[in-house]
């Protein structure tokens, strides 16, 4: 399932470029699904820096996500490939330099395996909502 997603944030390009490129130094919200989010790599960040997600998307069950930086571009681009059970995908952003604004386009594919498969459009649904909720958040966050 494919993805592609835009908001405007009233923040320069910059901000928002390292706001997404430093994901694992931000607080956790309460309530939010990620329960552990960290860089892997010792490194400054570039291709090929890991990180590793621990979710909870449901009651009784977390998942881990592996995730490693297949594009960086400051400050235009940054891109990852991501797998975790029963899933793998792609996620990539792109930051339109809008002056004072940014614009932040999300595109992002996601593949379920075997039984999750069967369900997609429920899925996709759920996700689709989600990926917004998401980008309003960020929103508001450096917009504050």
């Amino acid at each position: 399932m494919n993805f592609e997603l835009a908001i405007t944030i009233n923040c320069p390009q910059k901000e928002v470029f390292l706001f997404l490129r430093d994901k694992d130094q931000h607080i956790q919200k309460a309530g939010s699904p990620v329960l552990v989010l960290e860089r892997i790599t010792d490194a400054p960040v570039s291709i090929g820096t890991r990180y590793r997600e621990v979710v909870q998307m449901m009651p009784f069950y977390k998942s881990e996500i592996l995730s490693v930086l297949t594009r960086y571009e400051p400050y235009e681009y940054l891109e990852e490939d991501f797998s975790g059970t029963g899933m793998k995908g792609h996620l990539a952003y792109q930051f339109i330099d809008q002056g004072e604004a940014t614009k932040l386009i999300q595109r992002e594919s996601i593949f379920f395996s075997f039984p999750l498969n069967l369900i997609n459009p429920i899925i996709k649904k759920i996700l689709h909502r989600k990926l917004i909720e998401r980008l309003e958040e960020i929103k508001t966050d450096l917009e504050s």
